[in-house]
């Protein structure tokens, strides 16, 4: 099970013995509204906060090693930041028949409708590349769907 609160960690449970967080995800800049799993992909997780952030995480890579460079952009579990709004993010919800599209809506009423570039969730099956040769993209120049 995963959380949110206003601690701006989005938490991950194991159902079976809620007393101790199984892993704690740190990248909000202020309290997290709120949690979604992708229905497409059970390692997809995303969450909407007070920053006017939509942050999308990758259980699988979890604990990968990474470059100091990496390291810059955030921790390896961090697939994908969303930061076209200006108000504070209300709600997101996935798309049931496209994987990787996600409409948000903020405080101002403005939805967004936006999909995350294929190069960023098919970073490991790009062919003669090495792992990590595919920058994860961090912020907004992905595609805001019209």
């Amino acid at each position: 099970m995963a959380t949110g609160s206003a601690d701006k960690f989005v938490n991950l449970w194991d159902m079976r013995n809620m007393k101790s967080k199984l892993h704690s995800f740190e990248g909000h800049n202020n309290e997290v509204y709120q949690v979604q799993w992708s229905p497409h992909n059970e390692t997809i997780l995303g969450s909407s906060s007070a920053d006017r952030r939509v942050h999308i995480w990758d259980l699988s890579k979890i604990g990968e090693e990474q470059t100091p460079e990496d390291a810059e952009d955030g921790p390896p579990e961090l697939l994908f930041i969303h930061g076209g709004h200006t108000a504070k993010i209300s709600d997101f919800s996935w798309n049931c028949n496209d994987p990787w599209v996600i409409a948000s809506v903020a405080e101002d009423n403005v939805v967004q409708i936006w999909q995350i570039a294929e190069h960023i969730h098919n970073e490991e099956k790009d062919t003669g590349s090495e792992p990590g040769d595919a920058k994860r993209q961090k912020t907004v120049p992905n595609e805001v769907l019209e």
